[in-house]
């Protein structure tokens, strides 16, 4: 498959996880991710389409390079920092003050362009440097 195809899918399915993330504010996103944590951490982890993506590339493709390390780093601290807020607030109920000022900040929609723009790149990084 040419590099362009893969890159451009790893573009559309961050966008697609954006897509059921987004919300204008953190509260409304952490929301989101409890109801499909509540159903089951598995549908969570299947709404994370980034991340099983660049999985199934790293092990189709055999990488194992800078790039690729990187941005699964980065989507496993992204998703564990996820179920641990979503732990903390609807599971364990710990409030505290700081807490419920971050969750009430808008989050602007370039907030949520930062994965589909960068991911996409990774994944280019990675292909590029095994040909």
């Amino acid at each position: 498959m040419q590099l362009w195809y893969l890159v451009a899918l790893s573009f559309v399915l961050e966008l697609v996880e954006m897509s059921w993330q987004y919300a204008p504010t953190i509260r409304r996103t952490l929301e989101r991710i409890y109801g499909l944590y509540r159903r089951s951490v598995f549908l969570l982890l299947l709404g994370h389409t980034g991340y099983l993506y660049l999985l199934w590339l790293s092990l189709r493709y055999d990488l194992l390079n800078w790039p690729i390390i990187l941005a699964l780093a980065l989507k496993t601290l992204d998703i564990f920092t996820k179920i641990e807020l979503v732990n903390k607030l609807y599971i364990r109920k710990e409030r505290d003050e700081v807490l419920e000022q971050v969750l009430g900040i808008s989050a602007p929609f370039w907030l949520w362009m930062i994965g589909p723009l960068t991911y996409p790149w990774l994944v280019w990084l990675a292909l590029t440097q095994v040909q």
